[in-house]
């Protein structure tokens, strides 16, 4: 939400999007989202399943499955009056990815690139990747990871390890959907073609597909808007020690 890509704003591509109004969202009502369409007989399909699909009859009737998506008035309150900030919001996200940017110009990292020609970002919330022949030797279970601290060297599980100890809260770059237990056996299509099963482990200088290589080597830092430079600068400083 307030990002745009050749002067048109997301959430207008397509028959169908989605935004989500999650807690940690640059809008926020706690939980929720919407749905966008200019199809009036979607849209209208889409709020009779969001009420459990009930009939039009004096009595609960039920023809297809339903679900129970509303949205309260007061959550929807709480995301309306947000809404003349969101420039402001825009703003304070733009400054943390600058200075992060700005402080890691000289470490083997990137932010989270975009397309400055065409496409202006929200700046919801600041990545990074470790450049490879940066990353020490890290692997994860399902549950859990573990690295090898090598001088010069980090991997993510350092970094956010070292930031929950000063109770700053980061995280992995998400999880490919491949890649969860629930989906693991299932077919999955590559940029080369058909996808096969895979682990997540991973131990840095193997041969991973790209979006396996990003869910290995990056992280979100903490992105809070309410978060002070001051704050900002000692996980700055966190960060640098890393390697």
């Amino acid at each position: 939400m307030g990002a745009t890509y050749k002067g048109r704003q997301t959430g207008t591509f397509g028959t169908y999007n989605a935004i989500s109004f999650n807690g940690n969202k640059i809008i926020t009502g706690s939980s929720g989202g919407m749905l966008l369409t200019d199809d009036i007989a979607a849209a209208n399909k889409a709020r009779k399943w969001s009420t459990q699909s009930r009939e039009n009859a004096p009595w609960y009737q039920h023809e297809e499955v339903g679900y129970n998506y509303r949205m309260s008035n007061v959550i929807a309150g709480v995301i309306r009056g947000q809404y003349p900030h969101l420039d402001e919001h825009i703003a304070q996200k733009k400054a943390i990815y600058e200075r992060y940017k700005e402080a890691f110009k000289n470490l083997p990292v990137q932010m989270n690139p975009f397309d400055a020609e065409n496409s202006v970002p929200n700046y919801w919330l600041s990545c990074m990747i470790i450049d490879k022949d940066a990353m020490c030797k890290q692997v994860r279970s399902d549950n859990e990871s573990c690295y090898i601290n090598e001088v010069g060297k980090t991997c993510p599980t350092e970094i956010l390890e070292k930031l929950a100890k000063y109770n700053a809260e980061g995280r992995p770059i998400w999880k490919p959907m491949h890649m969860q237990p629930f989906f693991r056996m299932n077919p999955f299509v590559t940029k080369d073609g058909n996808g096969r099963a895979t682990t997540n482990a991973y131990i840095a200088g193997g041969s991973v597909a790209v979006d396996e290589d990003i869910f290995a080597r990056g992280l979100c830092l903490p992105s809070d808007n309410k978060m002070t430079p001051e704050q900002q600068d000692k996980i700055i400083e966190i960060i640098k020690s890393c390697f």
